[in-house]
């Protein structure tokens, strides 16, 4: 059964309290302070709940960004409580990517990235029933999310985009704890992901 708006943002308080979403909203924050890549990055995220429409952005989203200034949405209507985690996982991934990363999520391989690192991050996290004991079927769940996600913007390239950029966008954990010493990474680390000359035409 679908959250009420109270219990969405009873929801949001208590999750903004645990330390994996508090690093996130922390590190959006300090990244947003570099030159942003999209107006609207340069102050706290700002998350709330909603009863989502169809039209426009909401559409049929259970969550989604929107800008400026950049505020993550959760739709209170379309969301089970047992979801709203994996949504607010999903979508805190995005906003650091676009924030502090400083990646393009309007251009093919930037967003396939983005998808992958979101899905690993919710609907195919450790530890969820399906997925408790062979790492190859989480990776795949992964890999066919992310398609699914990007192929949604890029019909054409998607698969070839989550192909290009998936081992490494699997093993960047940023901003999290879990980062294995390698922190939020600065722009002149983000990886250029140059196309190679057999890629789709389109990007």
């Amino acid at each position: 059964m679908p959250m009420s708006l109270e219990e969405c943002n009873a929801l949001v308080a208590k999750l903004a309290r645990q330390p994996q979403f508090a690093c996130y909203r922390e590190a959006i924050t300090e990244g947003s302070k570099r030159e942003p890549i999209i107006d609207g990055c340069g102050s706290e995220l700002a998350i709330s709940c909603r009863k989502c429409g169809v039209e426009g952005a909401e559409g049929c989203a259970r969550a989604y960004l929107e800008a400026p200034p950049v505020a993550l949405v959760l739709c209170a209507n379309r969301l089970e409580e047992g979801e709203a985690e994996d949504a607010l996982r999903h979508e805190l991934v995005h906003a650091y990517d676009i924030c502090a990363a400083k990646r393009d999520l309007t251009k093919c391989m930037p967003l396939a990235y983005s998808e992958v690192r979101a899905a690993r991050e919710s609907e195919c996290k450790k530890g969820t029933i399906s997925y408790p004991f062979c790492e190859w079927f989480r990776e795949s769940c992964i890999r066919r999310t992310a398609a699914n996600a990007t192929r949604t913007i890029f019909p054409a390239e998607a698969d070839w985009c989550v192909g290009e950029v998936f081992k490494e966008a699997l093993a960047d954990l940023a901003p999290t704890p879990s980062d294995s010493g390698l922190g939020p990474r600065t722009p002149a680390s983000i990886p250029t992901m140059t196309p190679r000359a057999d890629a789709p035409n389109a990007r």
